[in-house]
């Protein structure tokens, strides 16, 4: 097939759920089909991956929608419109055109467009359209604003309030949609939803060779990401000062992108690291011996669980961070709700070696058989079929 990849944001390195979900789509994809990418970018030194995305395009086109402009689009055009600020913030006329030439000048079989906030520019296509939503905007919001304060509250119910209804008009207008969980797939309530769960790349992210002496425990993720933030600020606050009083040892790294301020300043506190961004998140979690995901807020799958336990590390999450991921607790991993539970969980780690061992090579074999990427762009592989055969 001869596919047209649209994404929001230049697909490498591949750091954010954004970014990671398209480069190895294409990456798997290319070696039986003709990709062609149309990507937005924010900042020229982005544009030094173009030579790797080359392995995997026949051809790349970029359009620059710097931050400035995205600010001034949602400045200008949230007042006067009803689409989410979130939309808004990638308008560009440019990107538009420049997609536009691409479908007239060349004959593609089926463009997958990826996140929601691409919608306006894939209406009315009369090539057949695969959107990638990832997760649900909306789902996401509703937890969110659950979380905030006035006045940020009242801005995130706006924007909750928009989504809705643009979640609700858009879904229905392309040939299929994509999500990684049946949450996001029941909040959409579209009939042409798939699920299709997150992949990771089991090769890249495998064990440690270097065994870890003291107990060590990890949070990985990007640190702007509001979920995140609440994540770390309620572990730190409710469980890990506890546990230092019981493992004198113990210590915790907060690895991950742009953390703010109230993050950073956990790193001041006696035995907490915070990285910011590293080069090599396996080799960050090579450094611990368990892994958290103590989840408050978000949707969809988290990236974060599934790379720990592919390095091997026992992880100990929660429901709502477990999502849908199908591992068993005690199998595969640790399940806690409470701030009780979640220390009881990992003292019982720290306690036994071979427990945390066993939990951790079940983890890993676990990612092997249902999460590789290539189990799940084959997933991709056959909707692509089903849509072009109703076509």
């Amino acid at each position: 097939m001869k596919l047209l990849f649209i994404t929001p944001r230049f697909p490498y390195p591949p750091f954010r759920g954004d970014q990671a979900v398209p480069f190895h789509r294409m990456r798997i994809l290319s070696r039986k089909h003709e990709i062609t990418l149309l990507t937005l970018y924010k900042h020229d030194d982005e544009l030094r991956g173009i030579e790797t995305l080359s392995q995997y395009c026949s051809s790349i086109h970029t359009v620059k929608l710097p931050k400035w402009k995205s600010f001034r689009n949602m400045a200008f055009w949230g007042p006067i419109s009803r689409l989410p600020l979130q939309v808004l913030y990638y308008r560009s006329s440019e990107f538009r055109e420049c997609l536009n030439k691409l479908l007239t000048s060349r004959q593609f079989d089926l463009v997958h467009a990826f996140m929601l906030r691409l919608a306006p520019f894939c209406q009315d296509l009369s090539t057949p359209v695969v959107m990638d939503l990832i997760d649900s905007m909306q789902l996401n919001f509703i937890r969110r604003v659950d979380m905030a304060r006035v006045p940020k509250k009242w801005v995130l119910e706006e924007e909750l309030r928009r989504l809705k209804c643009f979640e609700k008009d858009m879904c229905n207008q392309f040939d299929r949609l994509i999500v990684v969980s049946n949450k996001d797939k029941e909040y959409i309530a579209a009939a042409n939803v798939e699920v299709v769960p997150l992949g990771i790349d089991t090769e890249r992210f495998a064990p440690g060779e270097v065994s870890v002496e003291n107990p060590t425990i990890i949070f990985s993720g990007n640190m702007f990401y509001g979920p995140n933030v609440h994540a770390v600020k309620w572990f730190a606050e409710n469980c890990f000062f506890r546990l230092q009083k019981r493992i004198p040892n113990i210590s915790f790294i907060i690895a991950g992108n742009g953390p703010p301020p109230d993050i950073r300043e956990l790193g001041n506190k006696p035995g907490i690291t915070v990285t910011g961004f590293v080069e090599s998140m396996p080799e960050t979690l090579a450094k611990a011996t368990l892994a958290v995901a103590p989840m408050q807020s978000g949707s969809g799958m988290q990236f974060k669980i599934l790379e720990a336990m592919s390095c091997g590390l026992p992880v100990v999450t929660n429901k709502l961070g477990l999502g849908d991921i199908k591992a068993k607790d005690r199998v595969e991993l640790l399940l806690a709700e409470t701030a009780d539970d979640f220390v009881a969980r990992i003292v019982e780690c720290f306690a036994s070696a071979k427990y945390a061992q066993v939990i951790g090579a079940r983890a890993r074999n676990f990612v092997l058989h249902q999460h590789s990427w290539e189990h799940t762009t084959k997933m991709v592989e056959n909707i692509y079929i089903q849509v072009m055969t109703k076509a």
